[in-house]
């Protein structure tokens, strides 16, 4: 695995590849014990599940309580709610997953429907933030179980 570091825009972490695509990026932050996922470009329901279904492969491959996902690179959100979200949340806790903090898109109409959909989220407890660093203090005040 190579080290990557975060984007230009993050805290210049090393991580670990695990996926990098054009719309999804996925890395193995090993110091603090957690996944960084970059999303990409315009999502839709289909490009949603196969993030999803990347991030789950990726949580049970490395294990870890924590994920810090970053929207700043979404530019778009065009997707119904949908039942496979309940069910993927469910295997992410299953595979251990406790904590989410979620960085919010720039543009206004994917932070609105990223909102939508992550704040009706009780379990795991997610945090939204507008920048990485606070994304990131707040997963490293979270106690591991």
């Amino acid at each position: 695995m190579r080290q990557t570091p975060l984007p230009a825009l993050s805290l210049n972490l090393p991580l670990q590849t695990v996926v990098d695509s054009p719309s999804l990026f996925i890395g193995r932050d090993e110091p603090n014990r957690w996944l960084y996922v970059d999303l990409r470009g315009p999502y839709d329901g289909p490009l949603a599940l196969a993030a999803c279904e990347q991030m789950l492969a990726s949580l049970r491959q490395w294990p870890c309580q924590k994920i810090l996902t970053d929207g700043t690179n979404v530019l778009a959100v065009h997707m119904p709610r949908t039942q496979w979200g309940g069910r993927w949340l469910q295997e992410m806790q299953a595979a251990g997953l406790r904590y989410f903090a979620w960085v919010l898109p720039l543009s206004l109409q994917a932070r609105h429907a990223t909102e939508e959909r992550v704040y009706p989220i009780s379990n795991p407890l997610v945090g939204t933030f507008d920048d990485i660093a606070s994304a990131c203090l707040w997963l490293q005040q979270q106690r591991e179980r």
